[in-house]
C-alpha cells in the first residue's frame, strides 16, 4: 500500500512541475503601457452633478420573521450550527434547535440520520 501511494505521489509531482513548466512557456508577456493604451477610457462631455443621479430603490422584499416552527430531517453530514447558520443567519444559535429537540437525541455530536428535528422560530 504505501508503494502505490508514493507512486501516485510521484505521479502528481512530476504532473505539477510540467503543467508549471507548460503554463509559463504558453502564458504571453504583456506590458502594462501598451494595456493602458488599448484600454478605452469613457470620455464625459458635461459633468453630472449629484442631483442628477438616481439612486435605486432596493428591489429586495424583506424576509418575513417566521412564527411557526419548521421541521427537518437530518442528512449526512449535518450539524445543528450549520441548520442553525441555515435557518437564523447565525450558527450560535444552535442551541435553540437542540433544546427544541432535547427528547430525540442524547448527543448533540451524533444525532442519528433520518431523525426529524423541529426548527423554533427565531
Amino acid at each position: 500500500m504505501r508503494v502505490f501511494t508514493l507512486t501516485v505521489v510521484m505521479v502528481m509531482a512530476i504532473g505539477l512541475v510540467g503543467c508549471a513548466e507548460k503554463r509559463e512557456e504558453e502564458l504571453p508577456q504583456i506590458d502594462p503601457a501598451e494595456l493602458e493604451a488599448a484600454t478605452p477610457t469613457p470620455a464625459l462631455t458635461t459633468p453630472i452633478t449629484t442631483a442628477e443621479v438616481e439612486t435605486p430603490t432596493p428591489t429586495l422584499a424583506a424576509v418575513p420573521a417566521r412564527t411557526i416552527s419548521d421541521s427537518y430531517a437530518m442528512q449526512r453530514g449535518d450539524t445543528l450550527y450549520g441548520l442553525a447558520r441555515r435557518y437564523y443567519g447565525d450558527g450560535k444559535l444552535w442551541t435553540r434547535i437542540a433544546e427544541a429537540n432535547r427528547d430525540k437525541f442524547r448527543d448533540v455530536t451524533a444525532i442519528p440520520v433520518g431523525t426529524v428535528l423541529v426548527i423554533p422560530p427565531k
